[in-house]
């Protein structure tokens, strides 16, 4: 039984922070008193603000264009966060989407994100890769925006169905 408590005992301690003394009494009953503590950061949190719109704009030479800087077509997010903290975003750069009833059709998309510290999309700055290091202002707000490069010279009439998937981490 002593060999028993003190395995669990050292089990305990190694993922519990502090541990008290453990008593055994004549009943053969253990008491066991632990204090365990953790840091809970806050949770990043990423609102859409605009949906990326990919048919509104034109179609010049079997492409739409969407750059993240100029184009009022572009998906806009606002991250918000603690204050100068360190967060990374990682995002797909670029897909091939199937047509989805006969699967003949095929367009290829180019996903670009540009980022700035208030809600200025044409002096924001861009992520040059699928992922980036920042650091959120210091009031904890970072602001994205989302443009995509569409070649349609492979598509044929269809439903093309795509997710645009954008994670965040702290580090």
């Amino acid at each position: 039984m002593k060999r028993t408590l003190f395995l669990l005992f050292f089990f305990i301690s190694g993922f519990a922070g502090t541990v008290t003394l453990a008593q055994v009494d004549d009943t053969r009953k253990a008491t066991l008193s632990v204090r365990a503590t953790a840091t809970v950061t806050d949770n990043l949190q990423m609102l859409t603000i605009r949906n990326l719109d990919l048919i509104s704009p034109p179609i010049l030479d079997n492409k739409i264009v969407v750059p993240p800087i100029t184009s009022g077509f572009a998906g806009m997010f606002k991250i918000i966060g603690n204050p100068n903290a360190r967060v990374r975003i990682t995002f797909l750069q670029n897909e091939i989407l199937k047509e989805q009833s006969e699967g003949f059709g095929e367009v290829f998309a180019e996903y670009y994100v540009s980022k700035a510290f208030e809600d200025t999309q044409f002096q924001s700055t861009p992520l040059q890769v699928g992922e980036g290091n920042v650091i959120l202002s210091d009031v904890g707000v970072l602001f994205l925006w989302l443009g995509a490069n569409l070649d349609l010279s492979q598509a044929v009439p269809g439903l093309y169905l795509s997710e645009f998937i954008i994670e965040l981490e702290y580090i």
